[in-house]
């Protein structure tokens, strides 16, 4: 729930419904239903006004917002694209930025530029850092996909549940190219285990990930209304 609810009337009970209906960026969300919720006691008052009692003035404000399986795609596709743009702006914007600093994990140790590396380990090495920049580059695409361009994708659902399907797949393909390129360092340079740099690297690489996923899982989410919020 989103701690809008004051009571038991037509209203209240409505905002609730809504409330349990909408997926999407907390914040957003709680401002939605807000909203919603003074937008029908403004229009109670006026029909209590008009001289209706006030529960009849709450069911007719009900009435004329309209119900819920007619109000929440709208608002659902709103919070779907606001969670798909938030997603695609932190692999746009962090990945790149952490591709570039990874050199710093290496720095001034006495492996640096060792040439007794593999050539297998520098290929995954490159194709770990050209991945992390196509995404960011794809990433930035689907951005101008959410903006400018949604005047041609129609439906914005769709679009969005694609972008976190998307980061999703690449986010496990490119943690696992990941893993295994630090699983070989550890293994042709076991010192690597006990650098600081390294170890504060992977935890950065870590929590950056985690939040990655965790956007890109609310992407989806949020384009999944239950059938029976919206009945």
């Amino acid at each position: 729930m989103d701690g809008v609810s004051q009571g038991s009337g037509p209203i209240d009970v409505y905002v609730d419904g809504l409330a349990a209906a909408l997926r999407g960026p907390r914040r957003h969300r709680h401002e939605m239903v807000t909203e919603a919720r003074d937008s029908l006691l403004d229009a109670a008052e006026a029909y209590e006004d008009a001289g209706h009692d006030p529960a009849g003035a709450q069911r007719l404000a009900v009435a004329d917002f309209g119900t819920h399986r007619q109000v929440v795609p709208g608002y659902q596709a709103e919070l779907a694209t606001l969670q798909g743009r938030r997603t695609a702006t932190w692999i746009a914007l962090v990945l790149p930025v952490m591709t570039l600093l990874e050199p710093l994990m290496w720095w001034n140790t006495s492996w640096s530029g060792d040439e007794r590396a593999s050539h297998v380990y520098w290929v995954l090495v490159d194709h770990f850092q050209y991945t992390a920049f196509l995404a960011a580059a794809a990433a930035g695409l689907a951005i101008v996909g959410f903006g400018w361009g949604s005047r041609f994708l129609g439906d914005g659902l769709r679009y969005a549940r694609l972008v976190g399907q998307a980061t999703i797949a690449f986010l496990g393909m490119h943690a696992l190219l990941g893993a295994t390129v630090f699983a070989l360092s550890l293994h042709q340079w076991p010192a690597a285990a006990t650098w600081p740099p390294v170890l504060i690297g992977m935890a950065v690489n870590i929590a950056a990930f985690g939040y990655a996923g965790r956007l890109a899982v609310g992407c989806v989410s949020s384009t999944r209304t239950p059938a029976a919020a919206v009945a």
